[in-house]
């Protein structure tokens, strides 16, 4: 049986959804294996947005998986929008593709390094933001075609004492009102980016603040990332950035390689057809 197959991991290919998916950026390419493809021929059902070429035979299928008459197969994108990319033979249709073509959308990043007027102040600095960035467009770009950029990077200072942690507490009853901090902090932002990162020292938003149980959150524009925060930065502030961009927390054990997975700790990077189509419609 001819199916579509992965070669390259985290480049937009999702093989959970039926027909298989590909994400492609407009005037971009990316490359699947076409397994069982021999005698095929190819057809896209809207060559204005994708087309495909056969690029090489291979021994092999994906993975090292045996597969007689696997091919490479590189769909180039041509303009923003949906295709099929289908194998034939003669009229009839032995496998699909879906594609997805998409124009490259920025996220522009506001870096707010927090301190208060009591000495508390974050860790981090101005000087990692050029490493984040990079971690974060290696893996958002290719497989949703979305590019962070840095649109400022500052220290900004609250004129009160934060105390030890940064709270959000308004919804929580019986906290005192003074507790709920996210809003001091957040009136800070950079009111020319589309996303604000706030780091603090500590963040929690649960009535145990002496307990450590969030890493981040994100809210509208705003995004509060501590310094214990569990997991690699890069891929933390990519799973935020998922955040800002529409696509919830998934649960599940399976999920765990997932970048949207709610465990800041145990984050994978891999995005769904589902949230790729959150994120960059």
């Amino acid at each position: 049986m001819a199916d579509f197959r992965v070669i390259t991991q985290n480049q937009g290919f999702d093989s959970d959804t039926s027909p298989p998916w590909q994400m492609v950026p407009v005037s971009g390419t990316r490359q699947v294996a076409l397994a069982g493809g021999t005698g095929l021929t190819l057809r896209s059902t809207d060559s204005s947005v994708a087309t495909a070429t056969e690029v090489r035979s291979r021994a092999s299928g994906a993975g090292g998986a045996a597969a007689t008459g696997t091919r490479t197969i590189e769909i180039r994108g041509n303009k923003a929008g949906r295709a099929f990319i289908e194998a034939q033979s003669g009229s009839r249709t032995a496998c699909r593709l879906e594609v997805a073509v998409k124009r490259l959308k920025t996220v522009r990043i506001a870096f707010n390094f927090v301190r208060d007027n009591a000495g508390h102040q974050t860790r981090r600095a101005a000087a990692s933001v050029g490493a984040w960035i990079t971690s974060m467009n290696n893996i958002l770009t290719p497989q949703a075609n979305v590019r962070c950029t840095r649109r400022s990077a500052q220290t900004v200072r609250v004129n009160q004492d934060l105390g030890s942690v940064v709270r959000y507490t308004s919804h929580i009853r019986g906290v005192a009102a003074s507790e709920h901090e996210w809003d001091d902090v957040v009136a800070l932002r950079d009111r020319t980016a589309d996303l604000n990162i706030f780091f603090v020292w500590e963040y929690e938003q649960d009535s145990t603040p002496g307990t450590d149980n969030v890493g981040a959150a994100q809210l509208g524009t705003d995004c509060l990332f501590e310094d214990n925060v569990l997991g690699a930065v890069g891929t933390v502030l990519a799973h935020e950035t998922g955040h800002y961009l529409n696509c919830p927390d998934v649960r599940g054990s399976g999920n765990r390689g997932l970048l949207m997975y709610y465990h800041g700790s145990r984050n994978g990077i891999r995005i769904t057809k589902a949230h790729a189509n959150l994120m960059n419609p």
